[in-house]
């Protein structure tokens, strides 16, 4: 869950065409920021991504990025791991509102 995740034009190509989708499409409805070196990104650092479905599995795991093809993944729902995952991820700020 944390990082960003960056997509090289292979890596685009790929999704667009896996969602049945232009390039250009895919880009403005996918492409969550463009860095400075011009790198990119579907996913920003500590948000969930966008594919994931709502079983929390990758729902465009045949396309996958490169940058996703490196993690180790389960093929099963483990809510534990997400909710402790998602937990990690929390801010200070919103842990200490949510004490009170």
């Amino acid at each position: 869950m944390a990082g960003y995740v960056r997509v090289s034009r292979d890596d685009i190509r790929r999704l667009a065409k896996h969602l049945h989708m232009s390039v250009p499409d895919f880009e403005k409805r996918h492409i969550v920021e463009v860095t400075k070196k011009g790198e990119k990104r579907i996913k920003e650092g500590f948000k969930t991504c966008q594919f994931l479905d709502e079983n929390h599995m990758c729902g465009v795991y045949e396309a996958r990025p490169h940058d996703c093809r490196g993690y180790v993944c389960w093929n099963q729902p483990d809510e534990t791991v997400y909710g402790y995952a998602v937990f990690l991820q929390t801010g200070v700020g919103r842990l200490r509102e949510q004490e009170k």
